[in-house]
């Protein structure tokens, strides 16, 4: 005869099962801790939904929108933290940190590192701004929100650099984050709106693969090539030939005329931008000209390899250009408008007047 099961049956099923939320055999919960957990996991997707808007909607909230404001809140402590965890893994499991200490590097690749850090600061100001709006906040608080997060994360990246044996943190690099998180503060204040923009541009080039040869210790055997020595401080892939290629990318700044006056220039496209431009060329070493193979080296014995600057001058690089203001298209899809206030940070192609500290001037049929 087969045992009787000691286990009670459920006389009062669940009206809903959630599949998803499993757990051990042996676990049991008390009927009321049930019922919190099955309400919980089962009707917080559908709480989430049922909000005014949505809370997966692309539409920005008009007020205060909880659930949207802490998952913004969680997904920017895990970027952060998990950005902490990238760059102390690079700069500091790796051993190449030192005492906190500072550089002064104003003078340092024709201050193109600068243009970089006023560029990033700004759009990611203006990022966050979007997203605190997102989230409800109301303009004046979401713009100081995007202000003081742009802020945080540019010093966050300063700090490293300060541990860092190579660099040091850097008054210049942070006045560059000050600049361009200020410039998105003081328009989203004055004006309620961004018409003047900083953005980016850049284009692969090829350096020169002939070799070349130390200058001292006399006798060295060794060789590089300049394209050797682009890509080992320059890096490769679009990341690095968008922010860290000096001699490849141009920053903008890219302004929309009809803005400053809407009621006079109504026969200007709303979305035709001007964009003044700053580019450098024949950028291989911070200053100068010469090098170490290895930058750690120290002594006689260290391999120095130095460029003639009459066959590659440190060039500045400026440019007069059209640009187009994706966020002024008009577009009705509030993913497309996502899409267009993303790619935003990117100059389009267009004609250029170029004008070079060696005093040349040139038009470029197309620049990038």
């Amino acid at each position: 005869m087969q045992a009787e099961s000691n286990a009670r049956p459920d006389l009062h099923p669940p009206l809903f099962s959630v599949r998803f939320l499993q757990f051990p055999a042996n676990t049991t919960f008390p009927c009321m801790q049930r019922i919190m957990l099955y309400l919980f996991f089962g009707l917080a997707p559908i709480c989430l939904l049922a909000q005014k808007p949505p809370f997966f909607s692309l539409q920005p909230a008009d007020t205060l929108h909880k659930a949207r404001l802490w998952a913004g809140v969680g997904t920017a402590t895990a970027l952060y933290g998990s950005t902490l965890v990238v760059l102390h893994r690079d700069w500091v499991a790796d051993g190449s940190t030192s005492r906190f200490h500072t550089t002064n590097d104003l003078g340092d690749w024709n201050q193109m590192d600068k243009m970089g850090h006023g560029f990033l600061a700004y759009n990611q100001s203006r990022w966050l701004f979007a997203a605190a709006r997102w989230a409800g906040i109301r303009p004046h608080a979401a713009a100081w929100t995007g202000f003081a997060g742009g802020q945080v994360l540019m010093t966050t990246l300063e700090v490293f650099d300060g541990l860092s044996t190579p660099g040091g943190f850097s008054w210049s690099d942070m006045g560059a984050n000050l600049l361009g998180s200020s410039l998105f503060l003081a328009q989203e204040i004055g004006w309620h709106e961004q018409r003047i923009s900083l953005k980016v541009s850049a284009w692969p080039k090829n350096y020169p693969t002939a070799p070349i040869y130390p200058v001292s210790p006399a006798g060295s055997t060794g060789s590089t090539t300049l394209q050797h020595r682009a890509d080992d401080i320059f890096g490769t892939g679009p990341a690095s030939l968008f922010l860290k290629n000096y001699n490849a990318n141009t920053v903008w700044l890219s302004m929309n005329p009809r803005a400053f006056f809407p009621d006079r220039a109504t026969w200007l496209p709303r979305w035709l931008n001007v964009a003044v431009g700053m580019g450098a060329e024949n950028l291989y070493v911070a200053k100068g000209y010469a090098w170490k193979n290895n930058a750690n080296c120290t002594g006689p014995d260290c391999e120095v390899y130095a460029l003639d600057p009459d066959l590659y001058p440190r060039t500045r690089q400026f440019y007069l250009s059209f640009d187009i203001d994706l966020t002024r298209l008009g577009l009705r899809n509030r993913f497309l408008r996502l899409l267009a206030g993303t790619l935003n940070i990117v100059k389009i192609p267009a004609p250029a007047l170029e004008f070079t500290s060696r005093g040349d001037l040139r038009f470029r049929a197309l620049h990038f």
